[in-house]
């Protein structure tokens, strides 16, 4: 048990990285699937609501 608290104490760098990483694809990804199919009118209320998510996080 205490061999794998090492590894993964030793690798939490990583996965840290990798999570990140995810997040961040998830957010690009959500923001294409939503503008794929968007009207030319609703484009930019999208594209404002989710500026105002990350402004959100950002505060945090």
């Amino acid at each position: 048990m205490w061999a794998v608290l090492e590894q993964v104490a030793v690798a939490t760098p990583t996965i840290f990285l990798y999570v990140v990483g995810l997040f961040v694809a998830m957010i690009l990804l959500s923001l294409v699937i939503s503008l794929r199919r968007a009207d030319a009118a609703e484009r930019p209320e999208i594209i404002r609501a989710l500026a105002d998510l990350m402004a959100f996080w950002k505060k945090r």
